[in-house]
């Protein structure tokens, strides 16, 4: 029962509390506030809702303060709804309120309070002013560009988009932006050209910037550049330039030529931009560029104008008549573009002549003006009659003009030509007559007159020193008649008839007139030749002078000579006063050469003649029988060959090979073309040499071709046709210039050599082949290196530098090199192997020296074989050992010598050892006894020595000065007598004298000897020297000096000793760095002293060092002596080591003397 009870109560109070469950509960957000981002001046709202039991209460909250809604004011903008949502009316931005900042919500009822999540407003603003607007430009197609832009302020930041004529751009590939909103584009495009706008958003709105303008240009391109042109002269050439881009580029013509400027009205400008050039000149000949530009760019492009001339004369060889044995000469020059190449040749003939070569008697040669000469030396009669053709070719065209020559026999000459005779005159009593006759001819004429058929001899009246013009004075009536002068010589005779009236003065129907003057009468005129000739009959023809004289022309009077048998040989007046420039003669005979002058005659008289004219012969004869069809048709193809220019026209010329080229051509009339002569010319050569082949025309195709075969390689070639029919050769064609291809070398480089720079490199060197033998341009060298253990060789290519620098060799290899020249066709033979082989001995060689390597260099040399520099390095070793021994034996001895005990001289030289190198520069010596305490009293020492120290530290010019002392025991010192005797002051000259007459063994300086090339290992010093010898034992002044050898020869002289000097001066102010023992000395205060007024001079303290003292106590003080020859001054410089040289043997023996340690200077 109780459990019972239990159970309900549980179930009581569980529906107790599930009722009050279902009835109350706490705040819960279920909505909360999000970030919001609105305009200024837009509505918006925050949501925010909540569920509880009761219900709960909304409360917003902004910026950690409780937010005034319109349930705390009612005017507030902001609204709580129902739901709990805040409803913003407008959204407020201003200095004095704004609705921008944190907003939250809180729920709550009477279980709790909860808040929601922070929520911001932000109130979105964006100004109306671009910090920077984009701006119009112009780029060139293909340029980078960027278009700036700077959005207004606003919040949040704007974003940024570009608009191209309305429509937003789709960035990427070429369009970006970079910066965050300027616009880039890259490659730029005719497509990018446009209206452009940058647009700024946000929330706030939209803002457009300005319109701006891009434009895209196009640079100038060529569509059509003008290309090189050649052309003839006369001719019409344009240049094409056409251009495209944009805006349309301006088109500018110009010439690039040296002092040369646009032919003005002879050039024009068409309309799309070509230039067009007409009546070419040569001085047309240029570059001529055009030039293309726009905001874009610009651009240009040149051609060039290449005019070329046929050739043309001016100079053409004329006809010669001259006699046998006789020189003649034929001048031809030409003129063209380019330069014409002139040769010679005779009808009938192939050969052809060139400047510079000959073939016969004949000889050309081309003079500094560019005129070709033709030089016949010695003509003979064979040659009479032979036509000479001179010819000029370029690739313009071809010209040649014939003449002949007439060789005659000095039974042939002419008559004297009579260029000037006497005239008709009246003239009055008494006054003066002159007449003339001027006449030429070979030989030289002798001129005669008469009167009236009477000769005319000189008189009183009559001058006639000058047969050429005769004088007469005071003329009379009896004077007139008629005057005759007569040109004669063995070649014939020419007269001339003039009459003479003399009358009165006074006479009214006289009309008195003198001879005419020169420039009144006409000019020559040119030299008649035939135009046609028969069997009896001749048509000559002459050129008029443009020289006429002082009166109208009244024709021309024609003259001849032929000298036919039974007839005087005279010139004959065929014709008077012929009115046109052609007379035709007949009546000729046959087979006589027929001479013609012409003459102009006016109303003042005739002129002179003009040049006589070839021999002309009439006859039977076949080159004239017209009635021989064969004879018919050789004439019209002369006429047609020989007048018709351009009747093969030489197209092209192409190399196939370095030894062949292939021509072709075209022929315009093949009438009378039977073949070709193909000549070519080596124009590479130092004389030009000519080669010629003959080709037979089919008739067929006016094309035609050949291929010339067998020239030389890589050499140029000028090809040019001559036509024939029959033997007779018709005009040349143009001419073609031409180079074979290349081929490879002949010959390799020869002459290599081999220059040693270290130990591992070698720099070679070569000559290269002759340029004849290359067969085109170096290209580069092939160098190949092999090695007797190498498979295949290695090849270098070099360059065109004849040397190389061969490295990374290795000591005792073999080295094969070989080497060759290459060009564009390929590579040579390469020259003989040359053997290079480095050598361990060679490593040390002069890096001047240089070694020739050949196929014929021995490796083998004994020199750098094993065994022998074994061998050496053993000798070398060996003798470095005895050396060693040697020195080490002799050191022993010197050192053994120097711990002698006190020696005896042998009464002339006393023989001391040399100083040995110290191992410090001590005072002291380490030989010196332990007990050695004694040390001398430096402080005792004259103070103007101590003070002068820098005598002590000097440098001689053969060696340096180390100093040390060697002071003496007290015991030793002791031991020494008390009293020492000095030689007297009185004796020293004839002590000095003897001193001059001391010998010096050769071994005692290093400078005696004629060589100076030893250095001697002893030093020796008389030992009696200055010494009064009474047979007492003295102590000796010990000094050391070291004695350097000079290279060269010391010559020094001693001057004359005075009283006050020293007796014994040194080189070096009486420091020697040798060892020298001396049994006696002169006293110090005698022979070290100098007179007081003499130290105390200038002199002496200028140019001498101190003396050195000695102490006046003797008890236990040094002794400072100098050591050295006497009477040596140190006012004209310190004596070199000259002055120990021996002097004259003579030997002086004193007393046996004790030689003791002393004092070391």
């Amino acid at each position: 029962m109780l459990f019972k009870c239990s159970f309900f109560i549980f179930g009581c109070i569980q529906i107790i509390e599930g009722y009050h469950h279902t009835t109350q509960q706490p705040p819960r957000i279920t909505e909360h506030p999000v970030d919001t981002t609105v305009a200024r001046h837009e509505p918006a709202t925050l949501n925010c809702q909540a569920q509880g039991e009761p219900e709960p209460s909304i409360t917003w909250y902004k910026d950690g303060s409780i937010l005034r809604t319109t349930i705390q004011d009612s005017r507030s903008h902001r609204v709580v709804l129902p739901a709990g949502s805040l409803f913003f009316l407008k959204v407020v931005q201003s200095r004095k309120e704004s609705d921008a900042g944190v907003y939250w919500c809180e729920a709550s009822n009477a279980l709790g309070k909860v808040r929601s999540r922070n929520a911001t407003l932000t109130v979105a603003i964006l100004r109306d002013e671009f910090r920077l607007e984009p701006q119009s430009g112009r780029v060139a197609a293909g340029e980078d560009i960027i278009m700036e832009c700077a959005p207004p302020r606003g919040t949040p930041e704007p974003q940024v988009f570009w608009r191209r004529d309305g429509q937003t751009l789709e960035l990427g590939g070429r369009l970006k932006l970079v910066d965050g909103f300027n616009l880039a584009i890259t490659d730029s495009k005719a497509s990018d050209d446009g209206r452009y706008q940058c647009v700024a958003k946000n929330t706030a709105g939209i803002r457009e910037s300005s319109v701006a303008i891009l434009k895209v240009y196009v640079k100038p391109f060529m569509i059509r550049p003008p290309e090189d042109i050649t052309a003839l002269s006369g001719q019409t050439v344009e240049f094409p330039c056409t251009v495209g881009g944009d805006p349309v580029p301006d088109v500018l013509w110009r010439r690039q030529a040296p002092g040369g400027t646009m032919p003005l009205g002879r050039v024009s400008v068409l309309e799309d931009r070509t230039l067009r050039l007409e009546s070419l000149i040569l001085a047309d000949q240029g570059r001529y560029t055009c030039d293309a530009d726009n905001f874009a760019g610009a651009i240009s492009a040149s051609a060039f104008l290449t005019v070329q001339a046929p050739p043309a004369f001016t100079t053409r060889p004329l006809a010669q008549t001259v006699e046998v044995g006789q020189q003649v000469s034929f001048h031809c020059h030409l003129t063209g573009s380019p330069k014409p190449l002139i040769f010679w040749s005779f009808e009938g003939d192939r050969s052809l002549i060139y400047p510079g070569s000959s073939a016969g008697n004949y000889e050309a040669f081309t003079s500094p003006e560019g005129q070709s000469t033709l030089i016949l030396k010695n003509a003979q009669i064979q040659n009479s009659g032979t036509v000479i053709i001179c010819s000029g070719v370029n690739e313009a065209g071809s010209i040649s003009t014939r003449t002949r020559l007439t060789v005659t026999s000095k039974e042939d000459r002419p008559p004297p030509v009579i260029f000037r005779g006497p005239s008709n005159q009246t003239l009055p009593i008494h006054s003066m007559a002159y007449l003339i006759c001027e006449a030429h001819g070979t030989p030289k004429p002798v001129i005669s007159w008469y009167k009236e058929g009477v000769p005319v001899s000189a008189s009183s009246r009559i001058n006639m020193t000058n047969p050429g013009q005769v004088e007469i004075y005071d003329l009379t009536k009896d004077d007139s008649g008629a005057y005759t002068c007569v040109a004669s010589s063995r070649g014939g005779k020419a007269t001339w008839t003039g009459n003479l009236l003399v009358d009165n003065p006074k006479n009214p129907n006289i009309n008195f007139f003198k001879a005419p003057e020169a420039v009144m009468v006409p000019g020559p005129p040119s030299r008649p030749h035939a135009l046609n000739q028969s069997e009896g009959s001749v048509t000559i023809t002459w050129g008029q002078n443009n020289k006429i004289g002082s009166s109208s022309l009244l024709g021309y009077q024609v003259e001849l000579f032929g000298r036919e048998e039974g007839v005087t040989p005279t010139w004959t007046i065929v014709a008077r006063r012929v009115p046109g420039p052609t007379f035709t003669q007949h009546l000729l005979s046959p087979g006589v050469p027929y001479t013609f002058l012409v003459r102009a005659e006016n109303s003042h008289g005739v002129g002179p003649p003009s040049p006589l004219s070839e021999p002309i012969i009439v006859g039977p004869d076949l080159g004239q029988n017209w009635g021989n069809p064969e004879v018919t048709i050789l004439s019209e193809a002369r006429a047609n060959l020989v007048t018709t220019p351009n009747i093969v026209q030489l197209t092209d010329t192409i190399p196939i090979s370095s030894t062949a080229i292939k021509l072709a051509w075209e022929v315009t009339d093949s009438t009378f073309v039977e073949g070709l002569y193909i000549y070519y010319v080596s124009i590479d050569s130092a004389v030009p040499s000519y080669s010629m082949l003959t080709v037979l025309h089919t008739g067929g195709s006016s094309s035609s071709s050949f291929t010339v075969n067998n020239l030389q390689k890589f050499a140029r070639y000028q090809f040019f046709l001559i036509p024939f029919y029959k033997a007779i050769e018709g005009q040349p064609s143009n001419s073609k210039t031409v180079r074979t291809l290349e081929d490879i070398p002949n010959e390799p480089p020869t002459n290599m050599e081999a220059l040693l720079l270290n130990s591992t490199a070698v720099k070679l060197k070569w000559k290269a082949p002759p340029p004849s033998t290359l067969n085109g341009e170096l290209d580069s060298y092939k160098l190949e290196v092999k090695t007797n253990d190498s498979v295949l060789p290695s090849v270098i290519s070099v360059g065109l530098a004849p040397t190389y620098l061969l490295g990374n060799l290795s000591s005792g290899i073999v080295y094969y090199v070989k080497v060759a020249a290459s060009t564009r066709a390929g590579v040579g033979p390469y020259s003989p192997a040359s053997t290079l082989r480095l050598d361990p001995a060679s490593r040390i060689m002069d890096n001047n020296i240089q070694r020739t390597v050949g196929p014929d260099m021995q490796s083998d040399n004994f020199v750098t074989e094993t065994w022998f520099m074994a061998l050496l390095i053993s000798m070398i070793s060996v003798m470095v050992i005895l050396f060693a021994a040697m020195f080490f034996v002799r050191r022993r001895q010197l050192l053994a010598k120097k711990t002698m005990t006190p020696s005896r001289s042998n009464g002339a030289v006393l023989s001391t050892p040399l100083a040995t190198k110290q191992e410090a520069p001590l005072w002291f010596d380490k030989d010196i006894p332990d007990y050695a305490t004694t040390f001398p009293e430096y402080s005792k020492l004259n103070k103007d020595y101590t003070q002068r120290n820098e005598y002590g530290n000097g440098s001689l010019n053969n060696g340096n000065i180390n100093l040390h002392t060697n002071p003496l025991h007290y015991k030793e010192l002791a031991s020494r007598p008390d009293k020492l005797e000095y030689g007297s002051e009185s004796g020293y000259g004839r002590k000095f004298n003897e001193y001059n007459l001391l010998q010096v063994q050769e071994y005692a300086s290093p400078n005696v000897g004629t060589d100076r090339a030893s250095q001697a290992d002893y030093a020796e010093v008389d030992a009696t020297l200055g010494v009064k010898n009474e047979g007492s034992t003295s102590p000796a002044p010990y000094a050391t000096t070291t004695l350097v050898t000079g290279s060269r020869r010391l010559l020094w002289n001693a001057p004359s000793l005075t009283d006050d000097e020293s007796p014994y001066p040194a080189s070096n102010g009486g420091y020697y760095n040798r060892k020298v023992y001396s049994d006696s000395y002169f006293a110090p205060a005698h022979t070290l002293r100098r007179s007081k007024n003499k130290k105390d001079g200038k002199n002496s303290q200028e140019t001498n060092p101190p003396d050195l003292v000695s102490p006046n106590s003797s008890l236990g003080q040094p002794v400072y002596a100098r050591v050295g020859p006497p009477a040596l001054s140190w006012r004209n410089g310190s004596p070199g080591l000259t002055s120990f040289t021996p002097t004259p043997t003579r030997h002086v023996y004193h007393g046996s003397t004790r030689s003791e340690p002393g004092n070391m200077l």
